[in-house]
């Protein structure tokens, strides 16, 4: 079993490497990487795309766009996505699609 040595491991985590390409170019498994990052008290996978203006997001939301949809737009995560318009207190926009395409 190999030991995570976190000064390798900061300094591909600060290179924006995900979870899996870390663990790969380690040689050890996924959810180790995620559990040394917890325990350093870093977020997984740090990537310059999944920080996001928020104002962005809201303007996109506004416009109708869904979850699926900002996120293709602004190059990141559904869940990066997901989290943001949570903490704005906004829903995703699937039900107004859903609306419009169960009217048709």
């Amino acid at each position: 079993m190999n030991r995570i040595k976190d000064e390798k491991l900061l300094k591909l985590y600060s290179e924006g490497l995900t979870n899996h390409e870390i663990a790969v170019t380690l040689g050890v498994t996924q959810p180790a990487v995620h559990y040394r990052l917890q325990k350093l008290g870093l977020h997984n996978n740090c990537h310059e795309k999944q920080v996001i203006e928020t104002e962005k997001v809201k303007q996109l939301h506004d416009m109708g766009l869904t979850t699926v949809g900002i996120a293709l737009l602004l190059e990141t995560s559904v869940l990066v996505i997901s989290q943001d318009l949570q903490y704005m207190g906004l829903q995703d926009n699937y039900y107004r699609l859903k609306e419009s395409v169960e009217s048709v």
